[in-house]
């Protein structure tokens, strides 16, 4: 299949092509590369480029020439981030959603049959407590802009099928996603610990860390996007999907205790007095493995020491703010 890949060039986009080669898809990068297109240097002979805006309704009539399926990854990650520029949040995480559901189907355009979105379990806020784990048909209840955006764009998703029956969109929340990508992303709570750890500084925990983190990696979340994609739709048409793996699920305390272990003599320092993430929950991720036949591979172990790995061998600015959604001033 011609997929086109929106935010394509990011922390899980370029995974996410990288993946689609190996399974012979055909990616078509649709970006504005606020990073760059360093994360595509390898494979930039075998993949097509489209720089345009996902909000921009003709730069994605053009893009959608020739194209068999979508991949939506394209967003302001994270809460920070998108406090940064409110309008710049909603007309990104949302309304190029509804931008892109458009085009694919509107009747004067050729009909897009399946579109796959990166949606978030941060879609469930606090729940611990209330539920033992979290599945698909837990309650929704965001508790930053981030999450709600996220709810949002489910609903123009499934909203539009009931209009256009030939419209296939599949959801997939991810959970916490870790590890190294080829666009890597250092303020992602496991990578963040792991960096600190590796230049000799303190890990520093708001509160006392017992909240929850369902936690992913990047490599097994491309996976999932091109498993679900190679399914028949009728075991992936309008439905929804955790990515994650159970035995992932863990507290920012005990992340912190791993990634002591692994860089010895690293400290963890606990800021009790300061407002933490209020998000805690633990996510049951069987129904993807049971009907689309995808399962994890790689432990928060694993990601830990391939990021260590890639901090000694890469003379790259670490610091740098490329590196990071938060410090990026989104337009």
């Amino acid at each position: 299949m011609r997929v086109l890949v929106t935010g394509g060039a990011g922390y899980i986009g370029s995974a996410v092509v990288e993946e689609l080669l190996r399974s012979n898809h055909e990616p078509v990068v649709f970006d504005i590369f606020s990073w760059g297109k360093e994360s595509l240097s390898s494979i930039l002979e075998r993949i097509e480029i489209i720089e345009g805006d996902c909000r921009n309704s003709k730069d994605i009539i053009y893009a959608l020439e020739g194209i068999d399926a979508i991949i939506h990854l394209a967003g302001i990650v994270g809460e920070f981030a998108c406090h940064s520029n409110h309008k710049a949040h909603f007309s990104i995480n949302v309304e190029s959603t509804r931008t892109l559901v458009n085009c694919c189907t509107d009747p004067e355009l050729d009909l897009i049959r399946d579109f796959i979105y990166a949606s978030s379990c941060s879609v469930y806020g606090n729940v611990q407590g209330i539920y033992q784990d979290v599945t698909e048909e837990t309650q929704a209840a965001p508790l930053t802009s981030y999450a709600y955006a996220k709810l949002l764009s489910e609903k123009i998703l499934l909203e539009r099928t009931k209009f256009t029956p030939h419209f296939h969109p599949t959801i997939l929340r991810l959970t916490t996603v870790f590890g190294w990508s080829p666009r890597p992303r250092l303020d992602l709570v496991t990578n963040q610990f792991a960096y600190d750890a590796w230049k000799g500084e303190k890990i520093t925990i708001f509160g006392e860390g017992k909240q929850y983190r369902s936690l992913v990696h990047v490599k097994d979340v491309a996976r999932a996007f091109v498993d679900v994609l190679n399914v028949k739709r009728l075991r992936r048409s309008g439905k929804i999907f955790h990515v994650g793996e159970e035995t992932n699920n863990m507290t920012i305390r005990e992340i912190g205790e791993i990634v002591r272990s692994l860089v010895p003599g690293t400290e963890i320092e606990f800021i009790k007095d300061k407002a933490t993430d209020r998000r805690d929950y633990k996510v049951n991720c069987t129904k993807i493995k049971n009907t689309i036949g995808w399962e994890a591979k790689y432990s928060v172990v694993d990601g830990i020491k391939e990021l260590i790995e890639k901090f000694e061998v890469l003379d790259w600015n670490w610091e740098s703010g490329k590196y990071r959604n938060s410090s990026f001033e989104y337009t």
